[in-house]
Order: C-alpha cells, then sequence, then structure tokens
C-alpha cells in the first residue's frame, strides 16, 4: 500500500493535478476575498499586485507575467528541468485563473477578510508545495540561492515581502498595509500547516526489557521499520535498550497495542516531528 502511495505522489500527472487545486483555492482567496479589499499578498503576486495599483493599463494578470518571465530566463540553467517547467506550468495556471475566476465569498468586514483570505491562500500554497514544483519565478530563485550561496528560504521570502510592503505603503494606507501583513502572517502559518500535515510522522519511543522481541513483531508481521538503541538502566546499571520508529497516526495505536501486548512494562514515547524524509518513508523532494 505504501509503495503504490509513493508512486502516485511521484507521477507527473499527480503533480499536476496538485498545482492545478493549489493554484485555484490560491486566486479563490485572492479574488475571492483579498482583491475586493484591495489587500495586498506576498511575493511576486504581491509586486504584481502593487505594480498594476501604480500602472493600471495593465491587468494584474499581465504583470505577473511580465514579472516572472525574467526570473525564468535567469533560472532555465540553475534548477532541473522538472523543476522549472512544473513552476512554469504553475505561474501560467495563477495566470490564467487570475483573469477568468472570478468570485466574491462576501466577507465584508476587512480583519475576516484578512484572516480567511490568508488562510485560503495559505493552502493554496501548501498544496503547490507540496509538488514536485513550486509556486512560479520566486520560487526558482529562491532554489537557486538557497543552493549556491545557502540562503535560507524563510530569509529571502521575509526580504521579498519588506520590499513589497516598502512599495505598498505608496500607494495604500497604513491600514490596508496591517491587514495586509495580518494576511500573510497567516497565509504562511497555513502554508507550514498544510505541509506538515502532508508529511508528518510519529516518532516513537520504547524502553523495555524485551526489545528485540518487540522489534521481530514490527519488522515481520507489521511491516514496520525499527532500530535498537542499546542502552544502560541509570540507576540499576543493567542492560536495557530502546527502540525508536517512525509511525503515522493510523498506525499508532496499533504500535502501542503490540508494544503492551509484549511487555506491560514498557515505557512508549510519541513525539511530533515536522518532516521526515528518507529510505522507504518519504521521498526528498528534487530540484
Amino acid at each position: 500500500m505504501d509503495n503504490k502511495i509513493r508512486q502516485i505522489s511521484d507521477s507527473l500527472a499527480w503533480n499536476i493535478f496538485l498545482m492545478g487545486v493549489g493554484a485555484f483555492v490560491f486566486i479563490v482567496g485572492y479574488n475571492g476575498i483579498a482583491a475586493h479589499h484591495n489587500f495586498v499578498p506576498g511575493a511576486l503576486y504581491g509586486f504584481a499586485v502593487v505594480m498594476q495599483k501604480i500602472s493600471p493599463e495593465l491587468s494584474l494578470s499581465r504583470w505577473y507575467l511580465l514579472l516572472n518571465i525574467p526570473l525564468f530566463i535567469l533560472a532555465w540553467k540553475g534548477v532541473s528541468r522538472r523543476f522549472f517547467f512544473l513552476n512554469l506550468l504553475t505561474m501560467s495556471l495563477v495566470t490564467f485563473m487570475t483573469s477568468y475566476v472570478h468570485l466574491d465569498l462576501g466577507i465584508h468586514n476587512e480583519m475576516y477578510a484578512a484572516i480567511a483570505s490568508g488562510a485560503i491562500m495559505g493552502a493554496g500554497c501548501g498544496i503547490i508545495l507540496r509538488t514536485y514544483g513550486g509556486g512560479g519565478g520566486l520560487d526558482v530563485v529562491a532554489v537557486i540561492l538557497n543552493q549556491r550561496y545557502g540562503i535560507r528560504f524563510g530569509a529571502f521570502y521575509f526580504a521579498v515581502n519588506a520590499v513589497v510592503m516598502g512599495f505598498a505603503l505608496s500607494r495604500y494606507t497604513p491600514d490596508k498595509v496591517i491587514a495586509s501583513l495580518v494576511m500573510i502572517f497567516i497565509s504562511s502559518v497555513l502554508t507550514e500547516y498544510v505541509l506538515s500535515l502532508l508529511n508528518q510522522r510519529k516518532a516513537v519511543r520504547i524502553i523495555s526489557r524485551k526489545s528485540d522481541l518487540i522489534v521481530h513483531e514490527l519488522t515481520r508481521n507489521k511491516k514496520m521499520h525499527a532500530t535498537i538503541i542499546p542502552g544502560k538502566g541509570g540507576y540499576s546499571g543493567e542492560r536495557i535498550d530502546m527502540v525508536y520508529s517512525i509511525t503515522d497516526n493510523l498506525r499508532l495505536r496499533s504500535l502501542e497495542q503490540v508494544v503492551f501486548d509484549i511487555d506491560p512494562e514498557a515505557i512508549f514515547v510519541v513525539e511530533n516531528t515536522f518532516s521526515v524524509i528518507g529510505q522507504n518513508i518519504n521521498r526528498r523532494k528534487a530540484y
């Protein structure tokens, strides 16, 4: 089952589907709420919104397209062709939907609108970033800067958003800028939440005198991975091993049942993880 899930998540069709869903959710958040309140989103889309405000003869979708072109030309040789073209596809989808997806979700209170639009746009970004591509030109640049100079993604986008808000101050009221900052903050939180929701695992530590039996049951019958870490009791000084394993929410109760059926005196410690990558658990995203 796990292998089938991994094969689906690695397939080009699945990645394109997620990009389409993510782009649509993002545009619902912006066109459906943020645009009606003149909020300024972050990153390159925020630049396009500000530039459209400065020069309204060009539509938002055209500004977004124009700003992406030089970044993609710059990045042509900087990343893998797959990552480049998937980003190009995302940019095209966002550009198209900006022009043709028009709706109004009817949220009139400005603070409610900032929260709701940030949540929806962040969810869309999180879905896009779960693919083997990204959200457009700035994602390509962020990857190149990270690979070549070690610049962190968070630091890069913080600097970009600071510049966007600096431009916005000359065209928007302070109230709009603050509401936009609330929207960007909520969006970043939801982006991280969606990424962790789809990639989160449970790290389990089991201290037991019957570690060999527990590991045998997990690896042979439950088809789970486990590592034995040699240890020694702090008070008694006797040898007692710790079993370390990675699982998910669905199999956690089953793992707990196995452990206490074998050793009712075992110590069972569960920790949340943000991301687990490697081996047969989850593949690393390649750029």
